[in-house]
């Protein structure tokens, strides 16, 4: 392409960039009316944050544990960004850099109770998970304990571990559901020897089930053992106080509950526990002083990082609390809906202490949970999973703030129909 021919397509993609970030300023005035309410003790008005979304007309999403629905104007900052990038790739280069240290790092800082310095921004939770993994100093006969609820993205990186440096993994049987976080924590210190390096757990199971986190932790630090949380399921659903939880290291998934675009992970790493995670990337000599030391050399995808930011306003101008007050609600509306349908067996308690504020587990009589995902899919365009594991052959609906009552009993008169239908 010659000179005169690149300088009108510069100019077209810099004008669709000013486009999106004016629509991206409405879509943030918009929001911050019912940020207004939010803080002046209101109720947020839930149907036009709704609107902030892309969902689907005619669909119920009921299944943000698996991905989230990133809102319109996250999407904004991804094209946006990638557009600036086409139209002058080494000035959109730093801008975005910049904004990643400026704005988006401190944000999730404050967001989860820790500070910037202690975040290592990544891919992904399974990318963390691994960081994780590999880069505390174990020897051969050293233990690693785990539950058989972990997901396997959080069990796999010690079994790779195992298989190639002789730890030992040890997983304990955590009933399903439990009864309270005692009952956790109880089973935990009996499954602990002399040989216990690491604890490794959720924060919120994929079947929703609320682990005694900070209990844990403390556990875990009483006896000089690192403490390193799976929070794929619980960063966005419910508020998150690293410093309070007490725990070393913390792994997330800001594109469940969090609502960024995919491609977005994160690891916490308190500061006095930097010196016991290896970086596996960090240059020789380099002597990185913070988190940002675990996070990969080379580019990654700036754009979608920044739109990580995006999601991070939306949740700093509801607020954290709101959002979980919200998804409490919604979760006891459906849970109490399931109560009242013959042949459904509701397995997610409704006490705090063990059941999470967005994800409810029921199985169904005479109709397996693949079977009843896919017509519910097929048939009736309502998004809900699978939890075919712990003994189950459960249905998983997650609720997040987006959703509404409507939805729900949607979902209760189309699980009637099917099971009269059976």
């Amino acid at each position: 392409m010659t000179e005169s021919a690149r300088r009108p397509f510069i100019k077209q993609a810099l004008r669709a960039a000013a486009s999106a970030a004016v629509a991206l300023g409405t879509a943030r005035a918009a929001r911050s009316e019912s940020s207004a309410a939010a803080a002046g003790g209101a109720t947020p008005d839930w149907q036009e944050i709704r609107r902030s979304f892309a969902l689907a007309a005619g669909h119920a999403y009921l299944n943000t544990a698996t991905l989230g629905a990133a809102p319109r104007h996250a999407l904004d900052e991804v094209a946006r960004g990638y557009q600036l990038l086409a139209a002058d790739p080494e000035t959109a280069r730093t801008d975005l850099y910049g904004r990643v240290e400026r704005s988006v790092r401190p944000a999730l800082a404050r967001l989860l109770g820790a500070d910037p310095d202690e975040i290592a921004l990544t891919s992904s939770a399974s990318e963390s998970l691994y960081l994780i993994s590999n880069g505390i100093a174990l020897e051969p006969g050293d233990e690693v304990v785990t539950t058989n609820q972990d997901h396997p993205a959080g069990i796999d990186p010690w079994t790779v571990r195992a298989e190639r440096s002789g730890i030992a993994v040890r997983q304990v049987s955590i009933p399903s559901p439990f009864t309270s976080g005692g009952q956790v924590v109880d089973l935990f210190r009996e499954a602990l020897s002399a040989r216990t390096r690491v604890l490794s757990f959720c924060h919120v199971t994929r079947g929703g089930h609320l682990f005694p986190v900070k209990e844990l932790c403390a556990l875990a630090r009483d006896r000089g053992i690192v403490s390193a949380v799976d929070g794929a399921q619980a960063l966005g659903m419910l508020e998150v106080v690293l410093h309070g939880l007490g725990c070393d290291l913390y792994a997330g998934s800001p594109h469940k509950w969090l609502l960024a675009p995919s491609g977005n992970g994160m690891l916490y790493v308190r500061r006095k526990a930097q010196a016991r995670l290896v970086s596996l990337f960090e240059r020789p000599g380099a002597g990185g002083r913070d988190a940002r030391r675990y996070e990969h050399v080379g580019t990654y995808a700036l754009p979608v990082r920044v739109a990580l930011g995006a999601a991070l306003e939306l949740f700093e101008q509801i607020g954290i609390r709101e959002i979980e007050r919200r998804n409490r609600a919604l979760s006891d509306y459906l849970k109490a809906g399931l109560e009242s349908i013959r042949g459904v067996r509701r397995i997610s308690l409704t006490s705090r202490e063990v059941s999470s504020a967005g994800i409810t587990l029921f199985e169904i009589e005479g109709i397996k949970a693949m079977e009843f995902q896919a017509r519910a899919l097929q048939k009736h365009r309502i998004h809900v999973d699978e939890h075919v594991r712990n003994g189950h052959d459960a249905v998983r609906v997650s609720t997040h703030f987006y959703n509404s009552r409507a939805e729900i009993d949607l979902l209760l008169e189309i699980l009637r129909h099917e099971i009269r239908r059976s």
